[in-house]
This record gives C-alpha cells, sequence and structure tokens, in this order.
C-alpha cells in the first residue's frame, strides 16, 4: 500500500517516463532501393516492310535500312521512365520537286540526346496484352528528338552544292505511342507517329540553299512508319 509520501513520488516518476517516450525520436524507416533498369532492345524495320517517313509536302516516302531502339526500362510496376538510343542507318531519297523535277539526296537522322518518356507496364492478365500475344507488354509514351540532314543531293541530275552541314537548324520531336510486347517470343508492331520538320540552316555550299531547302521540305504533316520487333528483354541487351 502506497504511503502518502511515496504516491507523489510513483506520480512524478510516471510523468518523466511517459514524457521521455514521447521525446524519443522515431527510427528514419528504412531507404526504399531503387528499381535496378532493364535493357532491352528493339529492331525497326526490315527488308520487306522498312521504316519509312512520308514528306508531306513532296508527296514522296523515304525508305530507311533497319534500325534499333537499345534502352532501358524503370521496372515492372506501375508507370515507370523509359529511355533509349535510337540508330536509324542513312539512306538515299528520291523526291519530285515542283511536281516535275527529280530529286535526289543522302538523309541521314542525327539523334539529340537520348530518347525519352514513360511506359505503362501491364501483365497477361490484363485485356490490353492480347493484342501483343504476349503476357507482358508496355505502354509506352516515348519522344526522340533527331535532326535531319541532307548530303549528296542532285537536282534533274546536276548537284546542289549543300555543303557539309546542311540540317535542321531545331531537331524534329518525333513521338511514338505504342503498346509493345516485352516478353519473348514477340510478333512486330506498327508504330506512326507525325511530326513536324523544322526549317533548315547551315546549306551553303556556292550559296545559301537553306531558304530553298526550307521551302521544299520543312513543314507539318510528315510520318514516321515503322515495325518494332522485340530483340532482346533483360537478358542478351545491351546494358544501359
Amino acid at each position: 500500500m502506497l504511503t502518502r509520501f511515496s504516491l507523489p513520488l510513483v506520480l512524478v516518476l510516471i510523468a518523466f517516463s511517459l514524457g521521455a517516450a514521447e521525446a524519443a525520436p522515431s527510427e528514419p524507416a528504412p531507404p526504399q532501393a531503387a528499381a535496378t533498369p532493364i535493357p532491352f532492345g528493339f529492331t525497326l524495320g526490315d527488308a520487306q516492310q522498312p521504316t519509312t517517313s512520308h514528306v508531306a509536302k513532296l508527296g514522296s516516302d523515304i525508305a530507311f535500312p533497319p534500325g534499333t531502339f537499345d534502352g532501358a526500362l524503370g521496372g515492372l510496376t506501375s508507370t515507370v521512365p523509359i529511355t533509349g538510343k535510337l540508330a536509324i542507318p542513312p539512306t538515299d531519297g528520291y523526291f519530285v520537286a515542283f511536281r516535275f523535277m527529280a530529286t535526289t539526296g543522302r538523309v541521314e537522322i542525327v539523334p539529340d540526346g537520348d530518347a525519352s518518356g514513360t511506359a505503362t507496364v501491364h501483365t497477361g492478365k490484363d485485356k490490353d496484352c492480347k493484342a501483343t500475344q504476349t503476357n507482358i507488354c508496355a505502354d509506352t509514351d516515348v519522344t526522340a528528338k533527331v535532326f535531319i540532314k541532307l548530303s549528296d543531293v542532285k537536282v534533274d541530275g546536276r548537284p546542289l552544292d549543300v555543303g557539309p552541314d546542311c540540317r535542321t537548324a531545331q531537331p524534329a520531336a518525333v513521338t511514338i505511342k505504342a503498346l509493345v510486347p516485352i516478353s519473348l517470343p514477340a510478333p512486330p508492331v506498327k508504330v506512326t507517329s507525325t511530326f513536324t520538320t523544322p526549317a533548315f540552316a547551315g546549306c551553303v555550299g556556292h550559296e545559301d540553299v537553306s531558304r530553298l531547302l526550307t521551302g521544299l521540305v520543312s513543314g507539318p504533316g510528315n510520318t514516321f512508319v515503322s515495325n518494332l520487333t522485340l530483340r532482346c528483354f533483360s537478358t542478351g541487351c545491351k546494358q544501359p
């Protein structure tokens, strides 16, 4: 039985203990480890169905040799970042300028840094993956910024000196939104993007023909069409 002298002391000790418990700092939650990027690789186009770009102003198509898109996916849960390097070999294009003048030229796609965007991952339980015939897929929204470079231009068979640095003054933004498979084996997926070709600059040989090429080529409504075929995922890919 507590005496009248010990009861206040007990109350003081209880109050002190409670105060100490409230003042004690809580231990911080352990940091969550960032997901390890998963490498992947796609092939763009093939000999039978090459990657093509339609030049709206000229009404002509440019066919490119097979290219690649190698990058990394930020994980396999929900919406994650995606980055990649676009590589498309140069090609020779044929156009008809002013509706009657045959024009040829070397067309080169020069990436302005890595492509980037997001991907929302779906599993085979989602109806979305049925379109890709695989058990895991990703809804991607990726933008690649590229310069369009011209060289070896000939008009009606005669060389047009455009100099060594003839390209768009600003990069064109090619955005690809597509549902793509990320498990093997996987069928090709056709992707289409519409973009604007910026004005040309630096097309200086005997004279500056930048404005001429801008008038012939630059403008909205151009398209990029390619078949993406998954080449590797996680294993056997280039490391990001």
